[in-house]
Parts: C-alpha cells; sequence; structure tokens
C-alpha cells in the first residue's frame, strides 16, 4: 500500500511538471546489473553455506533433556534434524527442515521462534508459518516415538 501512495505522488508530480525527491529510489532504470552483481552473489553464496553447511554439520551429544525452559535447538533424532524448544513446560518439537526451500531453521530466543537463515522464513514454536516466503508449518515430530541418534 505504501509502494502504491508513493507512485501516486511521483506520478502527480511527473503530470505537473514537478521535482520528486523519490523519482530517482523507484527509478525503473536504477538497477544496474554489474553494480549489484557483487552483493546477489554474495546473498547467494551465503544461502548455499548455510543450505550445505547444516546438512554436514555434526550435532552435539545431547538430548530434549538438556534443553532448558524458554530454549530451542536443533538435535538428530533418529538421523533427522529435529527442532525442539521448551516452553511453560511444555516441550515442541517440529521438523527443522524449512519448508519453503529446505534449510535448517534456528532458535530465535529474543522473539521465541525458529527462523530460516536462508530466506528468512519464521515460524512459531509449534511450527505455524509466522512470515514467508514459506507457505507450510514445519511438520510436528513425536518424540515418544523417537530416541536420539548415537
Amino acid at each position: 500500500m505504501t509502494n502504491s501512495m508513493v507512485s501516486a505522488m511521483i506520478l502527480s508530480d511527473l503530470v505537473m511538471g514537478r521535482e520528486n525527491d523519490w523519482s530517482k529510489l523507484y527509478d525503473p532504470n536504477r538497477f544496474k546489473p554489474l553494480t549489484s552483481a557483487k552483493d546477489l552473489v554474495t546473498q547467494n553464496i551465503d544461502v548455499a553455506k548455510h543450505f550445505v553447511g547444516d546438512r554436514i554439520s555434526v550435532p552435539k551429544e545431547e538430548s530434549a533433556d538438556d534443553i532448558t525452559e524458554g530454549e530451542g535447538r536443533v538435535l538428530e533424532i533418529d538421523g533427522e534434524k529435529t527442532a525442539i524448544c521448551k516452553l511453560d513446560g511444555a516441550v515442541h518439537s517440529v521438523s527443522a527442515t524449512c519448508t519453503h526451500m529446505g534449510c535448517i531453521v534456528a532458535w530465535n530466543n529474543a522473539e521465541r521462534s525458529w527462523d530460516c537463515p536462508c530466506h528468512g522464513s519464521r515460524f512459531n514454536y509449534d511450527g505455524t508459518v509466522i512470515q514467508g516466503p514459506a507457505n507450510e508449518d514445519l511438520k510436528e515430530v513425536s518424540l515418544s516415538d523417537k530416541k536420539k541418534s548415537d
């Protein structure tokens, strides 16, 4: 909605022959591929590092019992990355694989949410989507059927 208001102001000033401070920022010709290439490559390398690094990392020897109240961690249980947190005395466990592109989520202590480091999706403690680009919830994982991998 804000972009539509800015564009209306820019267009009305253009029609009236007035200068508008926002016109350069919203100029469709502002994109310069060679200038932007460095940022594009840098950001995509960071995504690739998370995507690959999260899969080859060796988890510490710990279990859901090691997690304290208000904390969340990704543990490997039966060979699968599982996002586990303890809130209000209850243990919540969901798949740690983001439903957008498959990166491994990380616990955000300040927001008490699971955040994807690759593209910014955010999930509630129980795996429900808070913010996209992911549009599917994280799958619930039952810890009673699983045991910690050795």
